[in-house]
This record gives C-alpha cells, sequence and structure tokens, in this order.
C-alpha cells in the first residue's frame, strides 16, 4: 500500500512522459490510497489538460470516470490536526500535508513527484523513479544491506 499524489494519478491515467513509469510504480505496489482532496487536484489537472486542448470534455469526462471508480474506494482522511500541524511546521500548503499526513498515519510512503515534498519529508515522500529503483516487481522491499559487526569476545 502507498498514498500516491495527484500528480502520480495523472501521469498513471493521461498519456505522458511519465506515464511507463508510473505504471512500474502500479506493477510494484497495486495499492494506492489518497485523501479525498484528490478528486479536487485531479480535475483541475483536467480542465489543465482541456485548456491546453490536450483533452477534449468527453476524453476528461471518461478519464475522470475511470479514476473515480478505482480510487472512490482507497479514499482515506488524515486528521486535520496533523494536516494543519505539518503545513504550519513544514511551509506546505494544506493540499500537499493531506498526502503526507495519510502516508505518516498509515505508517506507508507518499509516492510523488512534487520535489519539495521529498526535500522536506525524505523519509516519506519518494519519487516514482525512487520508489521503481528500491522496490521489486515481486512486491517486497530491497533493503540496502546493512553492517553487523561481532563482538570480541573477553578471554
Amino acid at each position: 500500500m502507498i498514498v500516491v499524489d495527484s500528480n502520480v494519478l495523472a501521469a498513471r491515467n493521461l498519456t505522458g512522459a511519465q506515464t511507463s513509469l508510473a505504471e512500474r510504480v502500479e506493477s510494484i505496489d497495486r495499492l494506492w490510497v489518497v485523501p479525498s482532496l484528490w478528486r479536487f487536484e485531479f480535475q483541475n489537472i483536467l480542465a489543465k489538460g482541456l485548456w491546453a486542448r490536450q483533452l477534449t470534455a468527453d476524453d476528461a469526462l471518461h478519464v475522470w470516470r475511470v479514476v473515480m471508480d478505482r480510487m472512490a474506494e482507497n479514499e482515506h482522511e488524515p486528521s486535520p490536526e496533523r494536516v494543519i500541524g505539518l503545513s504550519d511546521r513544514y511551509r506546505i500548503t494544506a493540499y500537499d500535508a493531506n498526502f503526507i499526513a495519510l502516508a505518516m498515519e498509515m505508517g506507508v510512503r507518499c509516492v510523488t513527484e512534487d520535489g519539495e515534498l521529498q526535500r522536506k519529508f525524505p523519509a516519506i515522500a519518494v519519487s516514482m523513479a525512487d520508489f521503481v529503483t528500491y522496490n521489486r516487481a515481486d512486491g517486497f522491499v530491497r533493503e540496502t544491506p546493512g553492517t553487523y559487526r561481532t563482538r570480541k569476545r573477553k578471554a
């Protein structure tokens, strides 16, 4: 299970330069969770696609329905206290804080292409490329080998 930012949802569901990378993220972890805020952010992404003439209104509505069908059951709300606290402490938007707070509360990673979130929350926020690099297709985490020392026994 991972929290995915709206930019990852867009990469997965709209054809673009990062679509294949988003598909690889999905092949590693198919359970994507989001705060309900994703709806408004994703609609805004679709609106920008309309303005840029990259989508027709029919295309945008089709994509919306497909993504909504998939994500509606995977919405979870982070606590408002955590959202507001993160926004205040780290000077991030409450929109961004929703995704980070949800990942924190669920104890999972937040996959996002937002560089600011990756810098401010390196233990939580990870790019799609890094997520793919550090995970295997079978869904198990590939951990960096640990360094172990043996204790010297007293003679």
